[in-house]
């Protein structure tokens, strides 16, 4: 009898430790441990994800960016070319002109100063042209007036004499024309059609050759 009362208890304490053991595997991290780890793979790789998109990004940007730079200077180079330039300028007596009064017949703006020297070596050419088409086509031969401290209109007038100029010199007082034609640089010599339209501007000193040119495409 005490022997069954014997194995009763290990039995009970036998199933007593087993029950203790599921229920700490029940207990366990393990799977959560698991999910865990997945979970975080899963994280890290949409974080990877993610900042390959976020590093990406600003490549798409930039693209943005150099398609409107492109675009800004396409129109740039478009207004090469413009309409009726709403400048003024003065005569010698000092009455101002208004650039678009020339309509109706070809010009030819030249912008220049008596301090620069490309300047009096195209000088003859615009006289000879001037002679033999000053009935066809003005001539506005405008004096960059106070380029310099001393480009004054007594300064420009004195090299006019001292061309033997026979076309009429200009006066560019508020410097519109240079502003507007970007004379960054003397002289400047731009051609407009019948109907002030920009057709060429040339930087710089002309040749003969460049001035016929010029003449033969509104003659």
């Amino acid at each position: 009898m005490k022997k069954i009362y014997l194995y009763l208890i290990g039995f009970v304490a036998l199933f007593a430790v087993a029950f203790i053991i599921y229920l700490s595997n029940l207990d366990s991290p393990a799977v959560s441990e698991d999910l865990t780890e997945e979970h975080l793979v899963v994280e890290s790789v949409e974080s990877v994800e993610s900042s390959s998109e976020s590093e990406e990004a600003p490549t798409n940007s930039t693209s943005v960016s150099e398609v409107s730079e492109e675009s800004v200077e396409s129109e740039s180079e478009s207004q090469l070319v413009w309409k009726g330039p709403s400048t003024t300028y003065a005569d010698s007596d000092g009455d101002i002109i208004r650039l678009s009064q020339n309509l109706g017949k070809p010009t030819i703006v030249n912008i220049w100063a008596s301090w620069c020297p490309p300047c009096r070596d195209e000088m003859p050419y615009f006289e000879t042209s001037y002679q033999e088409h000053g009935s066809d086509i003005n001539f506005v031969m405008l004096n960059a007036l106070e380029s310099r401290p001393t480009e004054t209109k007594q300064a420009a007038l004195e090299f006019a004499d001292e061309m033997n100029l026979s076309m009429p010199i200009y006066f560019d007082n508020n410097a519109s024309n240079q502003i507007e034609f970007a004379a960054n640089m003397l002289p400047l010599t731009a051609l407009l059609d019948a109907d002030g339209e920009v057709i060429e501007v040339v930087r710089g000193q002309v040749s003969p050759a460049k001035l016929k040119q010029l003449i033969a495409k509104v003659s």
